[in-house]
């Protein structure tokens, strides 16, 4: 099972892997909460509870990116997520402008 995740993640051992799920797990729960801090500023103006959920996914999305980037540096795996944002954004350019 272990042999099939280093596949999968395109890494060479397990403290690799260790360190791609670190980052994963870090980057997620910060963009949910500067998502929460973002949707609470936003509330003040808005009223409208479908508009501040709508903007609240588009933030996680779009911070999450950013994040992932940021947290990689200090655990030293920029160069594996830069290729990892790569991969993405071609399969998102392929869904939406294809």
């Amino acid at each position: 099972m272990i042999s099939q995740l280093l596949k999968l993640f395109h890494v060479n051992n397990i403290s690799k892997l260790f360190l791609v799920f670190a980052v994963f797990s870090l980057s997620g729960m910060l963009a949910l909460y500067a998502s929460d801090i973002l949707t609470a500023f936003i509330s003040n103006f808005l009223t409208n509870d479908f508009l501040i959920l709508f903007l609240r996914v588009v933030s996680i999305f779009i911070l999450y990116q950013i994040i992932v980037l940021v947290v990689a540096i200090p655990l030293g795996q920029f160069s594996y997520f830069m290729s990892y944002q790569g991969r993405f954004l071609k399969k998102i350019k392929s869904i939406f402008f294809a």
